[in-house]
């Protein structure tokens, strides 16, 4: 009995400390404006994507059914392997994974246990939990280096200089502050100290960059052409379906297939799946509009928080922080705002710094124009009440 006694006091101590989390049931209200989904471009409830995974479902089984590397392995798979290669930027070749959790496990921990003693990783501070999960489950030597700090990161490499196998990582846009990475100096840098880089390009893809292609796509609109090594992105969040790829060269994904246990020991996502991220990026192609307007909607947001004199951090993506601080005061807001049919949800440690409480607004291209005013109003207008 010790242990649910343990337990008991444990989940007491979370709730009296505001860190409590909870499972609500997510009912479909059209009603509710919803700025907490990463369904960023609206295409979650796409009617043509609809059309499309219906076909699929009347060809192809509804489960794989099995690992990649047993029966799972469909035509749909292969399709949208071969088409996140060209969109993201001319990759050889690409695998899926069930969860953008499991990718980072599975690709941190397969490539630094080529030779464990002799690996070191350093990795950005504000990284995912995925991130740091792999980094810990790896048992490899780590450190990690100031948030989108270069000249930090490149002290550390020199420092530990002497591993052979060096390892970066960084999410090209970051979840809960909504800033872009510095990928080129990031990268740069790893390249002058023989290390390669992993991109998690998660909440980039579909979003960021002229073409929606990300974080590159970004950087390359610009006259900087950039790319990582291995790239790690997700398909459950613009491509509105659900599990997640790794792209790099031949040789890399020949050994994450032979070497990466969450790859190898996992049930392949389904058919369907893939074949809605398929539909989903062909969509992104077709209609740069889509891109467009999520890009502007965020921006015009952005500015009336700043001028509002909110604190939204460095944020200049879809993805808007604002701060609040503390964990009580920022789940009161919270519900204020379910009140007023707006559901924003805050975001509390352990997912942030404790004391770094914040509500984290996304944009969505599905918002409409009465929407972003309604939302604005009652953003500007509330959090001063309650005093931030």
């Amino acid at each position: 009995m010790l242990i649910r006694e343990l337990i008991s006091n444990e989940i007491e101590n979370i709730k009296l400390k505001g860190f409590y989390r909870q499972l609500n049931e997510n009912k479909n209200n059209n009603a509710i404006i919803n700025l907490s989904s990463n369904d960023y471009l609206g295409l979650a409830y796409n009617a043509e994507i609809k059309r499309a995974a219906k076909q699929i479902i009347s060809a192809y089984p509804l489960s794989s059914a099995s690992s990649p590397l047993m029966y799972g392995y469909f035509m749909p798979h292969i399709d949208l392997e071969n088409k996140l290669c060209s969109f993201k930027g001319g990759y050889e070749r690409c695998i899926l994974y069930p969860s953008g959790y499991q990718a980072n496990m599975g690709v941190i921990s397969a490539l630094s246990g080529i030779s464990l003693s002799k690996t070191f990783i350093a990795f950005d501070e504000l990284s995912h939990a995925s991130i740091v999960d792999g980094v810990l489950c790896s048992k490899a030597k780590f450190r990690r280096f100031r948030h989108n700090d270069s000249e930090h990161l490149d002290k550390i490499l020199k420092k530990y200089s002497s591993y052979e196998i060096k390892i970066v990582i960084t999410e090209g846009v970051f979840s809960m502050d909504g800033d872009i990475a510095d990928l080129p100096d990031i990268i740069n840098v790893s390249k002058d100290n023989n290390a390669i880089t992993i991109l998690d390009d998660a909440h980039a893809t579909g979003t960021i960059g002229s073409l929606g292609g990300g974080s590159c796509n970004f950087y390359s609109d610009n006259g900087v052409k950039l790319k990582p090594d291995v790239m790690v992105g997700t398909l459950g969040k613009a491509l509105a379906s659900e599990g997640a790829f790794v792209l790099s060269d031949n040789l890399i994904i020949d050994y994450l297939i032979n070497k990466s246990r969450p790859y190898i020991f996992s049930t392949a996502i389904s058919p369907v799946a893939a074949g809605i991220a398929l539909q989903a990026l062909n969509i992104i192609e077709n209609k740069p509009e889509l891109v467009i307007k999520l890009q502007m909607m965020s921006q015009n947001i952005r500015i009336v928080l700043k001028n509002s004199g909110l604190n939204i951090l460095n944020s200049n993506t879809h993805i808007i922080p604002i701060l609040i601080g503390d964990e009580i005061k920022a789940a009161e807001i919270e519900k204020t705002f379910i009140n007023k049919g707006i559901l924003l949800k805050a975001v509390k440690y352990p997912t942030v710094a404790k004391g770094s409480a914040r509500l984290r607004l996304s944009v969505n291209a599905g918002l409409s124009d009465a929407d972003v005013k309604y939302v604005l109003d009652n953003l500007t207008g509330l959090i001063k009440q309650i005093g931030h």
